[in-house]
């Protein structure tokens, strides 16, 4: 594998600055593509969708349990596989408490 090549501390600030204004504005353009997708039109849901959950049969309606916003993630397991984490461990710390969250 070619490494980098070594360099003064100048010449590596130098570098750094110039990787710096690349990350912001790629930063920049990230924002603009989230704020594009969040004004994205809405579209109703009309399908009766049921969800089986340790309460029973839900409607997608009754998921919410009041709240605004209804996170859903889908995994899927091989036959005879463990059940695994109930919430993905990459968007547990996002989610705040579990008094916020609740799996169906």
């Amino acid at each position: 594998m070619k490494t980098p090549p070594m360099v003064s501390p100048e010449a590596w600030e130098a570098a750094r600055l110039e990787m710096l204004v690349k990350e912001k504005a790629f930063t920049r353009a990230r924002d603009r593509l989230a704020t594009e997708r969040r004004r994205m039109p809405w579209m109703p849901v009309e399908k009766a969708y049921q969800f089986e959950g340790p309460k029973g049969k839900a409607s997608l309606l009754d998921l919410f349990e009041g709240r605004r916003q209804l996170i859903v993630y889908r995994a899927f397991f091989e036959p005879g596989s463990p059940a695994g984490p109930t919430t993905p461990a990459a968007a547990a710390p996002s989610m705040g408490t579990s008094s916020r969250t609740s799996p169906i």
